[in-house]
């Protein structure tokens, strides 16, 4: 790990110093690599000498204008946006219950994602030196969800990535990889529990902070059952789980009742039990920290030991890996411009007919842009609709914080309200009130020309509370949006109307969109959206007699 880590690091901070020349002979190569492939022939590439040349020719797109050649790849066919065929399609959500197809090719997964993995892991290494001497945590997707009619595979390429871990580093996993697929959520994560909390571990890595919430919250509910579980060798008998994955993850399954006693004692004494209590030696957790995650994350201060470092996860996409973070005390991602190619649209031009368009170079350090990729897997000038703000560089090489999804924005009458600005009205409310709630979605509903946010609340609310609590939000939303304001005042748009949700009701919404097809391969979800559709779903899952919109209180 450290020859391969040393010499992705040098290969770095080489590159870093010539980002200009690094983003061109990257273009070119990714170019050259395509100029006899379908797409290649369509825009011309064998004609692309620059970087001018390449913007010229080959339009911005997004998912849906690549579809169609993504698609024949899919049926089959070779050649179309890369030479040959992909050997995985990663699945992410897209805008229906369809999925997105995304290729990946054996090019890009050697170049850009293993490279990076590696030089992760040597960052990691090298910061923490027993980082590796005992077990760990990792949460993946579904790495095989099925396969399309030429035969390859499709599911989460985190799950792909876990499955072929080096054989070296398979000894700190003690998870079996069937576990990821199992289907029912409870079932999963009672799993990723009874294998991890048996033992000691050292590091958790997860994208989402959530995802913790919710192993923590499962832990709670059924501690005792573990126990059992751990202290007979057993794994609870009324987990959803197919008969033959089950008999494959409980095979090499033993007791252990000291183990089972430690966790014990640990009830006794604490009665809420934290990982800090079942995991002291735990050293490192790598989750996401930027965008709506900080939001998440905050809820676990108490979860782990004080000398834990909490690592930002880098920006890691389906789509693609464009940044990495070296170390726990920096949460910004230096950009790979060695390895694919970026453009970027400021985030006040993104609606102009004709954005002027800025290369990695000339980035400036606190400005906020848009993202846009080109990569080896056939992803051309691909608008990643994600919001980044540059946070300095490393020599040449941009060093940007995730921000959020530019899908994130909403308008009932010309407002266009932020998700982050409603995260931001409800992180200072929560505060204010001293209630943290377990989740929350907003929807602009444009029937009754009303937001309405659905909350779960960490316990029972009386209605004078969930009505105060909503007049605060509304309050701080015409604060921090001035067209909001005016709307609100006009009464354009109606006042805030506030849902309680039952409990683990995002983990039932989960449920319930896995059964109407959605796929379960990084399911996505913006805190702020119109979406009849999920509204409804979320209008079921409110407690009955917990509604209120904000103008009973005022």
């Amino acid at each position: 790990m450290n020859i391969a880590g040393k010499k992705m690091l040098k290969q770095l901070n080489d590159a870093s110093k010539d980002c200009r020349g690094q983003q061109k002979r990257v273009l070119l190569d990714i170019v050259n690599y395509a100029k006899d492939t379908e797409f290649g022939r369509l825009f011309n590439f064998s004609s692309i000498k620059n970087i001018e040349d390449f913007q010229k020719l080959v339009p911005i797109n997004k998912y849906e204008d690549l579809k169609s050649f993504i698609l024949q790849h899919a049926n089959g066919e070779e050649n179309v946006l890369f030479p040959g065929k992909p050997f995985i399609y990663a699945t992410t959500s897209g805008t229906t219950s369809e999925p997105k197809w995304i290729p990946i090719t054996e090019k890009y997964f050697k170049e850009c994602y293993n490279g990076l993995s590696k030089l992760w892991f040597y960052s990691l290494l090298k910061e923490n030196p027993r980082i590796f001497d005992g077990p760990e945590l990792s949460i993946v997707g579904k790495a095989i969800e099925g396969h399309i009619e030429d035969g390859t595979p499709y599911g989460s390429f985190s799950g792909h990535v876990y499955e072929n871990i080096p054989k070296f580093l398979k000894k700190v996993h003690v998870i079996p990889e069937q576990v990821y697929r199992i289907s029912d959520y409870f079932a999963r994560y009672y799993c990723l529990m009874r294998f991890t909390i048996e033992h000691s571990i050292k590091l958790i890595v997860t994208g989402n902070p959530s995802t913790i919430l919710e192993l923590h919250n499962v832990t709670i509910d059924n501690y005792d059952s573990l126990i059992r579980d751990i202290q007979y060798g057993t794994l609870k008998e009324d987990l959803l789980i197919e008969k033959k994955l089950r008999n494959v993850i409980i095979k090499d399954l033993k007791p252990n009742p000291e183990r089972a006693e430690f966790l014990r004692e640990l009830k006794e004494q604490y009665n809420t039990v934290y990982p800090k209590h079942y995991w002291p030696e735990l050293e490192v957790v790598n989750t996401w920290k930027c965008g709506n995650s900080g939001l998440y994350l905050k809820h676990t201060k108490e979860f782990f030991p004080n000398s834990v470092k909490i690592r930002e996860f880098g920006y890691l996409a389906t789509e693609a890996r464009a940044g990495i973070v070296l170390d726990s005390f920096n949460d910004a991602s230096i950009l790979a411009a060695h390895l694919l190619f970026f453009e970027f649209i400021k985030k006040e031009d993104i609606e102009l007919q004709n954005p002027q368009i800025y290369l990695a170079h000339e980035l400036e350090a606190g400005q906020i842009y848009y993202l846009i990729v080109t990569t080896s897997s056939g992803l051309y000038r691909y608008n990643m609709e994600d919001i980044i703000q540059v946070e300095g560089f490393y020599n040449e090489f941009p060093m940007f914080k995730f921000i959020q999804k530019g899908g994130g924005i909403t308008s009932l009458t010309g407002e266009k309200l932020h998700e982050q600005q409603l995260l931001e009205a409800i992180n200072e409310v929560e505060h204010e009130f001293n209630i943290y709630t377990r989740f929350h979605i907003g929807f602009a509903d444009l029937d009754s020309s009303a937001y309405h946010l659905f909350v779960e609340f960490p316990c029972k609310m009386s209605e004078k509370t969930i009505e105060a609590y909503g007049h605060e939000i509304d309050n701080k939303l015409r604060q921090l949006n001035i067209e909001y304001e005016s709307k609100r005042g006009s009464n354009r748009i109606k006042p805030l109307v506030i849902h309680s949700l039952e409990r683990n009701a995002f983990e039932k919404f989960k449920a319930i969109c896995m059964d109407r097809g959605y796929r379960d391969g990084q399911f996505k979800l913006t805190h702020l959206m119109i979406d009849h559709e999920r509204m409804k779903i979320f209008e079921s899952l409110s407690i009955r007699n917990q509604t209120s919109t904000i103008e009973k209180f005022n």
